[in-house]
């Protein structure tokens, strides 16, 4: 029986100074933040999820705290699916998506982790998963003051050193002209042999990312990732019919609903989702079917902690995925949360044997990096 629900507001103030097209169009960044959900069971055992909090930790952990847990509290802890469900339809009228799905994301994951703790299986091999390293692509060319042309290349190079075959550019935060001249460094430095992707971050319009996905067939690049706003699937599906670079998306939709309109519509070519915000490892499990069954490839997102990068990792492994992401920013949210180091080998994520997500959290992490307000 679940026993507890605990949540912890996380930030690392470290990753400030970079920045992707949306926070340069709207003149802000947050930290990196996080809400990480702790559940303990009755029988000792204790698990951890984690829950997007891009500037709402406060509404996320309000969220956890006086609307879920009293739902699970006392609840058989192995019903995930059913757990799944009952907070679901209690949060119907005000939930479906944003903060609602991202408390429950943490919830289920959490849960997830408690499951392979009590079975002694990692959560990979729970959901039926067979693939031991998933090859992993790097998010970089973040706008910042300090990054001319030559550090973007130092940056890129440096990928490619640690023997990554896939990279992603940030654009839309400068002019296309600007943009295409990084890009131009960035397919210098890589050759071609290495992959290269790039990230809108939703800012462009419908004629705007025409435009550019114009020039972006020109130079081989491999995916268009959210263009425009997650929100105009039908132009978004005449943009993916219009271009012959494929169109990636939309990780800021959310569970399998939204999901199954995304890929109705054949507003993508390449589907991306995340535990973080679209539901949990259950949801993305679901998604993550049902675009095998529509015939989508799946690429896991990745942006914030330790936790959800993980997690995304086994459902990788699950679904057999190629590629995943990974982003190589300062962010001690993922590089120090944990008393075990994240394996990476050749170029690819290495998913751990260990019992659960296989990563034990250290116990100073919730006083260290506590958000201060």
């Amino acid at each position: 029986m679940i026993k507890d629900v605990r949540s912890y507001k996380l930030c690392y103030e470290g990753i400030n100074d970079e920045r992707d097209a949306l926070a340069v169009k709207a003149l802000a960044e947050h930290p990196m933040e996080i809400v990480v959900t702790e559940i303990e069971t009755e029988d000792g055992y204790i698990g951890y999820g984690e829950s997007l909090a891009y500037g709402c930790s406060d509404a996320v952990k309000v969220t956890i705290d006086k609307i879920l847990k009293p739902l699970i509290l006392k609840e058989d802890e192995e019903l995930i699916e059913y757990l799944w469900d009952k907070m679901y339809k209690a949060t119907l009228r005000f939930g479906r998506r944003g903060i609602a799905i991202a408390g429950i994301s943490g919830v289920d994951t959490a849960l997830w982790d408690i499951m392979g703790k009590k079975t002694r299986k990692p959560i990979y091999k729970l959901l039926g998963g067979f693939k031991r390293k998933v090859r992993a692509y790097i998010t970089g060319g973040y706008y910042s003051e300090k990054k001319d042309l030559e550090r973007l290349r130092d940056e890129i190079a440096y990928y490619v050193k640690m023997g990554f075959k896939g990279v992603k550019v940030k654009i839309g935060g400068k002019t296309m002209r600007e943009d295409l001249e990084r890009l131009k460094v960035v397919k210098e430095v890589v050759g071609d042999d290495v992959n290269v992707a790039v990230d809108a971050n939703n800012v462009y319009t419908f004629e705007e990312a025409l435009k550019m996905g114009k020039e972006l067939e020109k130079m081989g690049i491999w995916f268009f990732e959210e263009p425009i706003q997650t929100d105009y699937l039908d132009l978004s599906a005449k943009l993916a019919k219009a271009l012959e670079v494929p169109i990636a998306g939309y990780e800021t939709a959310y569970t399998r609903w939204e999901f199954y309109e995304i890929m109705r519509k054949e507003a993508v070519d390449i589907v991306q989702t995340d535990v973080m915000w679209t539901g949990g490892i259950s949801e993305m499990m679901k998604i993550g079917n049902m675009a095998k069954v529509m015939g989508y490839p799946l690429i896991p997102h990745y942006s914030a902690g330790g936790i959800s990068l993980i997690a995304n990792l086994h459902v990788a492994s699950a679904l057999g995925t190629e590629w995943i992401e990974m982003h190589l920013r300062r962010n001690d949210l993922r590089d120090k949360i944990f008393k075990e180091s994240i394996e990476i080998e050749d170029g690819h994520l290495v998913v751990p044997e260990r019992p659960g997500l296989g990563y034990t959290l250290r116990d100073e992490v919730f006083e260290e990096y506590k958000c201060k307000s």
